[in-house]
């Protein structure tokens, strides 16, 4: 068997059929907190991938992608801690994308008192915060297979451009939550048991664009190439503005994710001609 397919199979389809196992067993628990169980095997599902890749994990994280899987177990109590006026909520997204940042950005601390990276680091935090605002006030207007379809799309982009850029670990950890996307697609789909994708909403929105993040300050990525990557968040800010796409649910997830797929899949074939060889 190829390395590449057997490193895809170890870090990423086995996590995968682990969270999907994990979400049909949680069909036996109280509705309550049937959510907060389905969040926390999503983080270990991850947490299990990026140590299969990589073969070590260790707290505190000594490393990027280390730190990634740090940051997955944090998110896991947002569910737990969120409280229901806005007002507040609002605050502790704003907290928590403040401490992911921190979390994200650590291991560069005695670069980052430059004008430049204080600025981009900014923007980041607003851009995170932003997209966990969109996708949390999206989750009652769309369907949960576009809501997970559309990060998707802007996850699977992330990969090659990681990938193109140098480095295919960083390409893989993102990989692995392209996969863990799938099976919860998968399971919307068949309707085997209802996933809970307001509660996912972190994973769905902040995690992936703390990816971003790394790539841009770990790898000198240009910024604007991982806001382009945010369209499809842009395009779910807008859902209601788009009057052609279809409300049954597969189809709205299809319509969205190619409108979104056709100008990042071009945008990403401009990278790769210019990229040079990737080994």
């Amino acid at each position: 068997m190829s390395p590449l397919v057997a490193s895809f199979l170890r870090s990423a389809a086995l996590p995968a059929v682990l969270l999907s196992a994990g979400i049909l067993l949680s069909k036996l628990t109280p509705e309550r907190i049937r959510g907060k169980l389905q969040v926390l095997f999503f983080a270990l599902a991850y947490v299990l991938g990026s140590y299969l890749l990589l073969n070590r994990l260790a707290f505190p994280p000594h490393d990027l992608s280390e730190s990634l899987s740090a940051l997955a177990l944090l998110l896991v109590t947002f569910p737990f801690l969120a409280p229901a006026r806005l007002g507040w909520r609002y605050a502790l997204r704003a907290l928590y994308v403040a401490i992911a940042g921190f979390i994200i950005l650590w291991h560069l601390r005695d670069s980052m008192g430059t004008l430049l990276n204080q600025r981009n680091a900014l923007a980041f935090f607003f851009l995170g915060l932003g997209g966990w605002s969109i996708v949390e006030r999206a989750a009652g207007k769309v369907a949960p297979l576009t809501l997970i379809a559309l990060p998707l799309v802007s996850a699977t982009n992330l990969s090659f451009l990681l990938l193109f850029k140098g480095s295919a670990s960083l390409s893989q950890l993102v990989t692995t939550v392209c996969a863990l996307y799938g099976a919860l697609a998968v399971l919307t789909v068949t309707g085997i048991q209802r996933v809970a994708v307001s509660a996912l909403v972190p994973f769905l929105s902040i995690f992936i664009i703390a990816f971003m993040a790394g790539g841009h300050f770990y790898l000198d990525i240009n910024p604007w190439h991982m806001i382009f990557l945010c369209l499809p968040f842009f395009v779910l800010w807008l859902r209601d503005l788009i009057p052609f796409v279809p409300r049954s649910p597969l189809f709205e997830a299809l319509t969205l994710s190619l409108l979104c797929a056709g100008p990042l899949a071009y945008f990403m074939y401009q990278i790769f001609k210019t990229s040079g060889p990737l080994y």
